[in-house]
């Protein structure tokens, strides 16, 4: 079979479905680099690649609904093919019903059996002759929820008995929407309505985002983000209203030492940079090496120069860069990412319950060793990705109650116009899908005392 959109997006969601551990990222650029395909089939792949992710609950909701023995038992291959014609037929309207049937049925005769391509033939007429979703009308209310939003079970169970039914539904529900593209003003180079004019002729529904200074929002850009001259110059990254708040509570001063803990490849990182001016000490440190040489790329893009990288876990190493101590100090917490469902739709299908208490004794684990890092009167911010209560508050008082040379300070210096709808009574910061229109993300800012 030639590779096509259809045939790169099975690879990537079986590979995906393999490699439980790997980002969706990740296993995207591997398998587009070994297969390159023009750039309407690779747009192609990746709309499906997202859309069955997105959808997968209805999706098997709905396979289960035409097999006649349901889709418990079906060949793994079998329902990543179905799923893929599926969400064709019931999503993409300028799909044709033969293109998305034919090369299902191909696909399953490949990668599969010759019998198994008669098979979904049959499911996808089913599906044809009936291009209504199924009922559900027989289900309880999270499990309709469940389906309808294609959410795990197991999640809305948990967010309802947390928010109650109404706004678990509706946080289900923004989560599976498709999140605007939002950029951060790379303000060492320009001003954000500057960087608004150069983009408007490129995309559509721009605008700036409400609470960030410097955040633009807008959608349908005419070409890939990373083709853009002004990406290009450097002029901005790509980085979510609610993560563009973790700097503005760091708000380091230019001149200061600064430790960015999980730094990744280099998101928060940039944008403290910015907020130094460019000046001082940054030290950016992972446990992953290969995501710093994807900092350092990204630094050099954006003309920053302040920024040292260092490869080391300090939970169990002290490595002579951290001597002498920090003005300031971000942990941006490895966690569940069940905030950022709508940017990472695999995340849901791949995180467990079983996985929390390992994310929180890791939390745990580097919010200690980043507090031994903090000078007298410097400051601490925690953040993750997730609004799950035993990542985000159960973590900070638990390291409260052992540290009690640090305590909890105003999230903000300056607090930006309309932030303060975001703080919680506890004075954490604490954004949801539903409520704020940008991801989920949780961070609190101590200080560590004088004496």
């Amino acid at each position: 079979m030639t590779p096509n959109a259809r045939s790169l997006a099975y690879d990537i969601l079986t590979t995906l479905g393999k490699k439980p551990d790997a980002t969706l990222d990740s296993v995207m650029d591997r398998i587009t680099r070994e297969t390159p395909l023009e750039k309407r089939e690779m747009a192609l792949a990746n709309a499906l690649v997202y859309g069955v992710l997105r959808h997968r609950g209805l999706l098997d909701f709905t396979i289960d609904h035409f097999a006649s023995r349901g889709i418990s038992g079906m060949d793994k291959r079998i329902v990543t093919i179905l799923r893929l014609a599926l969400f064709q037929l019931r999503f993409m309207d300028r799909i044709p019903e033969s293109a998305a049937v034919n090369t299902a049925v191909e696909l399953a005769k490949i990668h599969a059996s010759e019998k198994s391509g008669g098979f979904v033939n049959a499911i996808l007429r089913n599906a044809i002759r009936s291009p209504e979703h199924p009922e559900t009308h027989d289900l309880s209310a999270v499990e309709k929820i469940a389906v309808t939003s294609s959410m795990p079970q197991w999640l809305v169970e948990k967010w309802v008995s947390r928010m109650g039914l109404q706004e678990a539904e509706a946080l289900c529900h923004a989560s599976n929407t498709i999140a605007p593209i939002t950029v951060r003003t790379n303000t060492l180079k320009i001003s954000r309505d500057e960087l608004m004019e150069r983009l408007s002729p490129q995309v559509k529904g721009i605008g700036p985002t409400p609470i960030s200074p410097l955040g633009i929002s807008f959608t349908s850009p005419s070409v890939p983000l990373f083709e853009m001259e002004a990406f290009k110059e450097g002029l901005f990254q790509v980085q979510d209203e609610a993560a563009q708040l973790i700097a503005l509570m760091m708000a380091p001063k230019p001149g200061l030492r600064v430790l960015d803990l999980c730094a990744g490849v280099g998101g928060k990182s940039g944008h403290l940079a910015q907020a130094m001016e460019n000046q001082g000490e940054l030290i950016s440190m992972d446990v992953e090496a290969y995501k710093l040489k994807s900092l350092e790329k990204e630094m050099a893009r954006l003309g920053i120069s302040n920024i040292t990288t260092q490869a080391a876990d300090l939970t169990c190493e002290s490595p002579k860069i951290i001597e002498g101590g920090f003005d300031a100090v971000l942990v941006d917490a490895p966690c569940s990412g069940l905030g950022v469902i709508r940017r990472n739709p695999d995340t849901k299908w791949k995180y467990f319950k079983r996985n929390a208490p390992r994310h929180a004794k890791k939390q745990r684990a580097i919010l200690s060793a980043a507090a031994r890092c903090v000078r007298p009167g410097g400051t601490l911010v925690y953040a993750v990705c997730s609004i799950e209560p035993e990542e985000n508050g159960a973590i900070i008082k638990a390291f409260l109650e052992k540290h009690p040379d640090f305590r909890m300070i105003e999230p903000f210096g300056n607090v930006p116009s309309g932030a303060q709808a975001l703080i919680t009574s506890e004075g954490y910061v604490a954004t949801l899908p539903h409520r704020h229109k940008m991801d989920g993300f949780f961070a609190a800012r101590m200080v560590r005392d004088d004496s």
